[in-house]
């Protein structure tokens, strides 16, 4: 799980430290900050593609669907106006194996971990410089264990890294030259095998590649789908994972319940056409009167919260869920199943949901505890750059709650102005 972000001269950011729980919600007016942190996300994301800090910035020059777009503004807006360079850092909480891996099998990927799981906790820094040519300037990793891996010494290209045994001082550190294009850490590029930060080197790569965005579009869902194949980012196959997941009897009886609360007319069944000669399937959804309806035709509503729903249901543990306007296309009146949805999978399935809202309903099913958690964004004229705040650290926060309603504080800018 990511617990903490620091945002040092990253776009709209001068220098924020901001925590982070299970389920934290980005409050704030438009052009505030929130969509540039979710920026900084998913550059740490990128980090996990083999690709350079040019490519992360700018985006790759091939021409596919799966290419990676690059952050938003690109290298020439990624730092602060008026500055050169940003440096990210941030807090995980990864599992590893407590297991000794010889040299023959550090290269596999942790899954199915037969050994018993213990937490790390793993902080993480990179100091980039974005002019004239993008460059990785400095990188540390360091655990709770001790031993730190460092970087620093720019030589044109080249970065001098120095790697920091556990328990030896820094006369036994290795020193040794590596691109200063891209990550040392998350590939594990050029990282000898014997090197003791390996393992937590790998649980890193793990996290960074877990940061997903979800993009959930209606007009994308209405196609048939198969049986067997991932739901995809925009949730392109919903019919063919609702066909998989619905076999099982318990698990369809659940997503139906979902469906039976969110929409009207009820649904009362999930039913299916299926093309056998081409493996392909169409969900169909039975509502009380017998009606059946495609996903073809079902409400664009209806499709974005059913495929978030799925989406977090099958996302990996320990995945960090990113989401933009997670009141988009709901009913003021339903935005209470999801909310309560959120709050249950982020509890019992340990994944990590990060969302922007506008909504003053959501905040107001919210529990006590993700209301206090939820970050507050904003510009003020005496300050540069965005400002954020947990919303429960925010000055008589608690004495002002207990006298207006949380949609009243939010419509009316006080959370803006308590900053």
């Amino acid at each position: 799980m990511l617990k903490r972000l620091r945002l040092e001269d990253f776009k709209s950011f001068v220098d924020e430290d901001v925590p982070l729980a299970p389920l934290t919600l980005l409050l704030g007016a438009n052009a505030s900050g929130k969509s540039n942190f979710l920026d900084a996300l998913q550059f740490l994301h990128a980090n996990s593609f083999d690709l350079d800090l040019e490519q992360i910035l700018n985006g790759e020059q091939r021409v596919s669907p799966d290419a990676w777009r690059g952050l938003r503004g690109g290298a020439s807006e990624a730092a602060r106006l008026g500055t050169s360079r940003f440096t990210l850092e941030s807090d995980w909480t990864v599992v590893l194996l407590d297991i000794e891996f010889s040299a023959s099998s550090v290269g596999r990927r942790l899954i199915d971990n037969p050994y018993r799981e213990i937490s790390l906790d793993i902080t993480h820094r990179m100091a980039c410089r974005t002019a004239p040519q993008p460059l990785l300037e400095e990188e540390r990793l360091s655990h709770e264990g001790g031993g730190t891996a460092r970087t620093g010494a720019l030589r044109g290209d080249r970065i001098e890294v120095s790697v920091l045994p556990p328990g030896a001082d820094t006369a036994e550190s290795e020193t040794r030259l590596v691109s200063a294009h891209r990550s040392v850490f998350p590939l594990n590029q050029q990282v000898p095998r014997a090197d003791k930060m390996l393992l937590p080197s790998m649980a890193l790569a793990e996290a960074f590649s877990q940061i997903e965005f979800l993009n959930i579009q209606p007009s994308a869902m209405r196609g048939y789908g198969r049986r067997n194949a991932p739901l995809g980012g925009e949730g392109r196959n919903i019919s063919g994972v609702l066909a998989q997941l619905c076999d099982d009897a318990e698990t369809k009886r659940a997503i139906t319940d979902w469906l039976a609360e969110f929409c009207a007319p009820e649904i009362t069944d999930i039913d299916f056409v299926e093309v056998k000669e081409l493996g392909d399937v169409m969900a169909m959804f039975v509502e009380k009167s017998g009606r059946r309806v495609s996903a073809r035709s079902a409400s664009d509503g209806t499709l974005r919260f059913l495929g978030t729903l799925l989406a977090l249901r099958l996302a990996p543990r320990d995945s960090v869920i990113l989401l933009e306007e997670l009141d988009s296309g709901l009913h003021p009146t339903r935005i209470k199943l999801l909310v309560e949805y959120l709050e249950t999978v982020t509890r019992e399935r340990g994944i990590q949901v990060i969302a922007t809202t506008h909504s003053p309903v959501i905040l107001q099913w919210l529990s006590q505890q993700t209301l206090r958690d939820s970050l507050v964004f904003g510009r003020v004229p005496e300050h540069e750059g965005t400002l954020v705040r947990r919303l429960g650290d925010l000055p008589h926060f608690d004495e002002v709650a207990q006298h207006k309603s949380i949609d009243e504080l939010f419509t009316t800018g006080w959370m803006e102005m308590a900053l």
